[in-house]
């Protein structure tokens, strides 16, 4: 799973700024809730026909993946015929991809997601305890209307992969779906939008990955990413870009994601828009 895009939400709201404001409650729970960035306590990767189990005596901050698939006292994902099955003392068996929100709550408050990662699964393993110990807030720029840009979108009939290394020296594809002419400052700028599928009847949203002058001083030094929705196959030839909706690589909050280390555009002015660096970092 290259992770990048953020449950964050799609419809529009009563403006930028209402938008801007769903925006950063959004990324403030991605962050804090208790399946949040900073409750990743472990994560493994789950090749198919292999399984990974949590051992079961340990104490709950010490709980970490072990290879294999244990035994009946052990808490179990395998992932066998497109399903990621987990098991366990007092656990009934599920598929985590078919569950509510592809999780299954476990005995001292943590809980266990499945997320498909090209022919494998991650098994995420969260406790909430961990928020309180790490999470220091999110830090952004001021609300700027400048932020709000109007842009063309020119899109590509034929998406064409392009191969990336990603923060975990994995290697993976994202999908060139078209280029964004984007004005800022009085220059136009184009840059690449992704998306991870190459079939135009599910593509409902582009990404664009940026570094400019603030990167490594003010915002994130990896790249931060917009995204903007779109009915599925329907991509607008004119955007409208609320830039103050920038969000940082996740991998500035967590090792456990898998960023882009090739795909951003630099951009040579200050994007004073958006997600900041990371507290403490």
């Amino acid at each position: 799973e290259f992770v990048v895009v953020l449950a964050l939400p799609c419809a529009a709201a009563a403006g930028p700024r209402e938008d801007y404001d769903e925006f950063r409650a959004a990324l403030i729970q991605q962050a804090s809730g208790p399946t949040g960035m900073y409750a990743i306590q472990d994560v493994a990767v789950i090749a198919a026909g292999a399984s990974a189990h949590l051992p079961a005596n340990a104490n709950a901050s010490a709980l970490r993946w072990a290879a294999g698939a244990g035994n009946d006292k052990d808490v179990r994902v395998g992932y066998r015929d497109g399903r990621a099955l987990i098991e366990g003392p007092g656990l009934q068996t599920l598929d985590l991809l078919k569950a509510p929100d592809q999780k299954q709550a476990l005995p001292g408050g943590l809980s266990v997601r499945a997320t498909v990662y090209d022919d494998s699964v991650k098994a995420w393993l969260y406790n909430p305890a961990r928020v309180a110990q790490r999470f220091k807030g999110l830090s952004f720029f001021s609300y700027d209307p400048k932020g709000v840009v109007a842009a063309k979108f020119v899109r590509r009939d034929a998406p064409k992969p392009v191969s990336h290394l990603d923060s975990r020296n994995h290697t993976g594809t994202m999908y060139w779906i078209g280029d964004v002419e984007l004005p800022l400052q009085g220059k136009t700028y184009t840059l690449r939008a992704f998306n991870k599928s190459d079939d135009w009847n599910k593509i409902d949203h582009l990404l664009l990955f940026f570094t400019d002058k603030t990167s490594k001083k003010t915002s994130y030094g990896g790249g931060r990413v917009l995204e903007t929705h779109f009915p599925a196959g329907r991509p607008p030839s004119a955007l409208s870009l609320n830039l103050n909706m920038l969000y940082s690589f996740l991998c500035a909050h967590s090792d456990y994601y898998n960023c882009p280390i090739n795909l951003t555009t630099y951009v040579p002015v200050e994007l004073k828009y958006g997600e900041k660096y990371p507290p403490g970092s």
